[in-house]
């Protein structure tokens, strides 16, 4: 591979990584069942709302509120989240993660880059080259149907 074609592939694959960056919220079953924390799907989904009320949580996530308390007490009782007062209402309560959480997070997130690092790594020029030709396609796309429908 030549010295210019070093470079222009290396920009690629971290445009096709940054694009890859909300993946672990749609994260395959393979990522969950080799990572080293034990987490599910709907939990990293959870665990990426800021801070958010378990009502908005469970409409983001398209499950029911006793399944988002159900997980939220999980994560609380991991020190990931915790429960807070809805500063705009005394009523409700607001969930968000907590430094552990984030840690865990932010652990999921780092492990699920060197994953995909290592895979796409593999791939030959063409590939990277294709991949790289697709976003511009789809990131057209999505301008047009911004612009359009905005």
């Amino acid at each position: 591979m030549e010295l210019g074609r070093v470079g222009v592939r290396d920009r690629q694959l971290d445009e096709i990584r940054r694009r890859f960056r909300s993946a672990p919220r749609r994260s395959p079953d393979y990522f969950l069942t080799r990572t080293t924390i034990c987490v599910s799907r709907t939990e990293i989904g959870v665990m990426r709302s800021l801070q958010a009320s378990p009502t908005q949580l469970a409409v983001d996530e398209r499950v029911t509120q006793p399944v988002i308390t159900l997980l939220v007490n999980r994560l609380a009782d991991r020190g990931w989240m915790k429960r807070i007062a809805d500063p705009t209402d005394g009523r409700c309560v607001l969930v968000k993660l907590t430094a552990v959480g984030e840690d865990a997070l932010e652990r999921l997130r780092s492990e699920y880059r060197a994953m995909l690092h290592e895979q796409m790594a593999t791939l030959d020029d063409d590939d990277v080259d294709t991949l790289a030709r697709s976003i511009e396609i789809l990131d057209g796309l999505i301008d047009r149907l911004t612009e359009r429908y905005a």
